[in-house]
């Protein structure tokens, strides 16, 4: 075992400020070496990403965790790919730590794109999910509904039964919202403190930045306590929605990909520090990406950032073209890339020199 020191770079403290680094060391089983970085280096304690897709099967659309890994995600939710009647997965890796939103459809997104209408649950289906949060509870983060698939009927379905299940298993709410048949105000009125609407900044039916009063309905809906994620995604994102809510002070309390295999490391989507830099080329403030990628995330599943573990994120300096599912684009000054990723005292990515030894 050794000790790498990093010095130099950018750091964020518990407030998400910048400060500047002097020294960050972690424990590797390299030996001790000391690497000089840039002014700019940002230097993350790892990065959280809330709403991903896993894949946990031949039947599954998600991406493996190893994938996960290398881009430097250590802890993640997996928001509704497995259903109530899926079994839950047993753990294949520490890393990255997953928690699971579990769909309200018996398969999760197994049927996926087919549309499929819910189906209710009957008496013996909601025992079901209540031995499963009995058992499973710790691996569990809430229920998953997705709306905008059917019609408004079956979205009321959904919005209703999901609320009340949630509630009787004492576990949170994450809602689809993008597409919604629902009227974006009702939506909002009907989730509890602590719920979740993810896609938040789409452009599509229902969204959020249609009028002042569904601006003000989420502003009030966020002063109750529900969370804003961004569940990028590869048709939920929208440059114009995003502006007009973030310019009502409405902020994404959580940033995520909602990455499968067809948005891996393709466009609009590619990874998590690409979502981050899409973001901050829109004028989202580094405190609030720190947030978004690190404190919230965790804090929210009851998944700490390992130990020993750090993502140095370096920016590249290149126009950069940022699109939304609208057909709009933003420019950037660049993008962020990680360079050095150890998780746990694993080094997973290191693309700096070697460094001087020491001792």
């Amino acid at each position: 075992m050794g000790t790498w020191q990093f010095e130099g770079g950018l750091k964020f403290d518990r407030n998400g400020s910048l400060v500047m680094n002097s020294q960050w060391s972690i424990a590797t089983p390299d030996e001790d070496r000391v690497f000089s970085l840039r002014d700019t280096d940002l230097l993350l304690p790892g990065l959280a990403d809330f709403h991903v897709h896993i894949h946990w099967g031949p039947d599954t659309l998600g991406v493996s965790p190893p994938v996960l890994l290398r881009a430097g995600v250590l802890v993640g939710g997996d928001a509704g790919t497995l259903g109530w009647r899926d079994p839950v997965p047993t753990r294949r890796s520490p890393l990255p730590h997953i928690k699971l939103w579990i769909s309200l459809l018996p398969h999760g997104l197994k049927h996926h794109p087919a549309r499929i209408a819910f189906p209710g649950l009957t008496p013996l289906d909601t025992q079901h999910i209540e031995h499963l949060m009995e058992h499973h509870g710790h691996d569990i983060a809430g229920i998953k509904i997705r709306l905008g698939q059917i019609d408004a009927a079956d979205d009321a379905r959904l919005l209703t039964t999901g609320i009340a299940i949630a509630q009787q298993v004492h576990v949170p709410l994450m809602v689809h919202v993008s597409g919604s048949f629902l009227p974006p105000e009702s939506l909002v009125e009907s989730l509890r403190p602590g719920d979740v609407m993810t896609h938040v900044f789409h452009g599509l039916r229902g969204h959020f930045a249609q009028s002042a009063s569904t601006i003000n309905a989420l502003a009030e809906g966020v002063k109750r306590g529900i969370w804003l994620d961004v569940g990028h995604g590869s048709r939920h994102f929208s440059w114009r929605t995003f502006h007009r809510l973030t310019d009502a002070g409405l902020l994404p309390h959580t940033i995520s990909t909602d990455v499968t295999q067809a948005t891996w490391h393709h466009p609009p989507v590619y990874d998590l520090s690409y979502v981050c830099s899409k973001l901050y080329a829109g004028g989202l403030a580094l405190s609030t990406i720190y947030h978004g990628v690190v404190t919230h995330p965790t804090q929210y599943l009851g998944r700490p950032l390992p130990p020993h573990s750090l993502v140095v994120w370096r920016y590249r300096s290149s126009r950069t073209r940022f699109p939304d599912a609208e057909g709009l684009v933003e420019e950037g000054p660049g993008y962020w890339r990680p360079i050095v990723i150890v998780a746990h005292g694993q080094v997973v990515k290191n693309l700096l020199k070697k460094g001087a030894k020491t001792g």
